[in-house]
């Protein structure tokens, strides 16, 4: 097993579902997670005062409800997880990006980020890119120079921490036209925008800031946080990101059952 530090909140996450009634999954998400029904009814006034408990938005549906209640009762079934932090390994930023082509209702793309100091899992990301992509290779280089800022900033901090210089930044990538576009430079932009991107993305690669390196498809991390799985692929994915942990902190459930046994003495 490797060696770090275990950030466990089970007893958190078991006060914040006490009493909640709600199936157990093993995958938050479902095919249809990302795209909205327009036609699904609102909810009524009893059933947004539950809502609203969990989440801040003012025009919930019914199906924004049973979405909520799959991530409900996936963090149910996870609620013993913990995550592993470890300081072991080379203090390198890792980053994996990746993008989901056209996945929404108004066909905008949605990228994913994972990023690791060393072993650390220190960022995770998923968002819906602001503007509609022609191609998938367009998304994907939009969610590179989106979020390769970001993910410079952990070098920068950790190199502040050990006052020192560490390896340049490596980025993955599974898409081998934007990895060339960013290396060797070519290709056509249809706007000003998207060859802007592409110049700053060949820029960082030409000045050593990064380094932007091919990765198959099924060994790209960030897929997971671009779309969402079915639970055998999930499961693994998800072990991988807590550091194959799933370990049960003995402080917090033994809380749990003292206060269980003094309340059932009490009665």
């Amino acid at each position: 097993m490797t060696k770090g530090t275990v950030v466990d909140i089970t007893f958190y996450v078991i006060k914040l579902l006490e009493g909640l009634e709600v199936a157990v999954y093993e995958s938050p998400g479902m095919k249809n997670t990302f795209i909205v029904d327009e036609n699904s009814k609102k909810l009524v006034e009893s059933e947004r005062k539950e809502f609203h408990l969990w989440m801040a938005r003012l025009e919930a549906t019914v199906e924004d409800q049973r979405k909520l209640m799959r991530v409900l009762g996936y963090l149910k079934g996870m609620q013993e997880a913990t995550l592993l932090l470890s300081a072991m390994g080379v203090p390198m930023v890792v980053a994996y990006v990746d993008a989901a082509y056209a996945i929404h209702n108004d066909s905008k793309s949605h990228p994913g980020v994972i990023a690791y100091v060393g072993h650390t899992l220190v960022y995770v990301s998923l968002r819906k890119q602001k503007c509609i992509s022609k191609s998938p290779t367009e998304a994907e280089l939009i969610a590179l120079t989106d979020n390769v800022g970001l993910v410079e900033l952990f070098k920068e901090f950790v190199e502040f921490l050990v006052m020192k210089k560490i390896p340049v930044l490596i980025v993955y990538k599974d898409c081998n036209a934007v990895v060339s576009l960013v290396t060797l430079g070519g290709g056509v932009t249809r706007t000003k925008p998207l060859r802007a991107m592409m110049h700053l993305g060949k820029e960082m690669v030409d000045e050593g800031g990064i380094r932007v390196i091919y990765k198959k498809g099924e060994d790209m991390l960030a897929d997971g946080m671009s779309k969402p799985y079915d639970p055998v692929k999930h499961k693994p994915f998800a072990l991988e990101l807590l550091g194959e942990q799933k370990l049960v902190n003995g402080w917090a459930l033994e809380d749990m059952n003292k206060k269980k046994k003094s309340d059932q003495e009490r009665e």
